[in-house]
């Protein structure tokens, strides 16, 4: 759904534009429209921040455990159904929640350790990896850099702002498509998928402009195919790198190190970003056409490479996950721990506001005491 959402941001941004620059007399309301269009939403955005409750497992890691008790409860309300089932659910989550904090205490998820452990580390490289061959599709280069392609095509001006928020379009239906489908195929078939049929199309646009744009004869329908293959890149992009990428970087890291997995899958990218938009105006204006050869070449590499390293993680619990990269042991020993003392009666003890509430057949036995306790 993020990505989904910011597809949906950057088409309704690009048609914005485009809206203005038809609309509009040339003057400054053609550039000061979209920015006043851009600061309204991020006003909504505001005022529904107000209204979005903090994270209880943030609230349970710093010692608030009234508060996430309070937030977790709400969550689970539901004014149409059997109230206590929900009430009860929500208790055991909550102790499900902090006997989780209370083990991931135990564990070493230092920056060092993301390196100086095997798995870890396997993991770690792996992100990046994949996080780096994703921008090495060219997307973000091609995104920022349409109207230069969309010139070189031979279309004017407006066109050029047509065909961007055209453009920008696709990437939502893709984000769709890939959200609907991630869950039934894998995310290593839509991960595959995504870099071979990016690198296709950017072979096919290359091609094109090779061909009919730097002294080559004009072909209508070879700078229409042009303008095609740049739609169906972005397609495959949203649906397969995109989509299946972001899933997948979630799934390959335990929870005590998931943050900082994430982190580095996503520094990765934006340094891979930083490094080839820096370079992207030199190269169109030296080598033109050939800057798209970079990252063919490291496209086809990566996808014989991942094409031998890429795990599949759909479906599979933490168990199976973690054998994926050689931790079955520590995390079945991790688990059992979560799961100790487990059995059919009550075990779980809450203070709120002063009265204590027994649960029922919690996930994990607990104690606690908190609300002025």
């Amino acid at each position: 759904m993020n990505g989904l959402m910011i597809a949906l941001g950057f088409g309704l941004a690009s048609w914005v534009g485009l809206a203005f620059n038809s609309l509009v007399s040339p003057g400054d309301a053609q550039w000061r429209g979209p920015i006043g269009v851009g600061i309204l939403f991020c006003l909504i955005i505001l005022v529904l921040l107000i209204f979005i409750p903090e994270s209880p497992r943030w609230k349970i890691m710093n010692g608030q455990l009234d508060e996430a008790w309070v937030i977790i409860r709400a969550i689970h309300q539901n004014p149409h159904t059997n109230n206590q089932s929900h009430h009860d659910f929500a208790r055991h989550e909550f102790d499900q929640i902090c006997k989780q904090i209370e083990l991931d205490k135990t564990l070493d998820s230092s920056w060092l350790q993301m390196f100086r452990k095997p798995s870890y580390r396997r993991r770690s490289l792996l992100a990046m990896t994949y996080a780096f061959l994703g921008e090495s599709t060219a997307m973000l280069v091609i995104t920022n850099y349409g109207s230069i392609l969309y010139k070189q095509l031979g279309y004017n001006s407006h066109d050029q702002i047509v065909l961007e928020a055209a453009y920008q379009v696709v990437p939502f239906v893709g984000n769709l498509i890939g959200s609907l489908i991630v869950d039934k195929i894998g995310r290593r078939p839509l991960m595959l998928a995504g870099l071979i049929g990016c690198c296709t199309f950017v072979c096919i646009e290359t091609a094109m402009v090779a061909s009919f744009v730097d002294g080559g004869p004009k072909n209508p329908a070879g700078l229409r195919m042009g303008v095609a293959a740049l739609f169906c890149f972005i397609f495959c992009y949203a649906v397969g790198v995109d989509v299946a990428g972001i899933v997948f970087y979630g799934e390959i890291f335990p929870n005590h190190i998931r943050a900082k997995g994430l982190t580095l899958a996503v520094s990765c990218r934006t340094l891979a970003d930083l490094i080839y938009l820096e370079s992207a105006t030199s190269a169109f204006a030296n080598i033109g056409w050939r800057f798209f050869l970079v990252f063919i070449s490291v496209m086809v590499v990566g996808i014989i490479v991942m094409y031998f390293v890429l795990p599949e993680t759909r479906g599979l619990p933490l168990e199976e996950v973690a054998a994926l990269f050689g931790d079955e042991a520590e995390v079945r020993s991790h688990m059992s721990q979560l799961n100790a003392g487990v059995n059919d009666e009550a075990c779980l003890t809450l203070k709120v506001n002063g009265d204590w509430v027994d649960s029922q057949k919690p996930f994990v036995c607990l104690h606690l005491e908190y609300a002025g306790a």
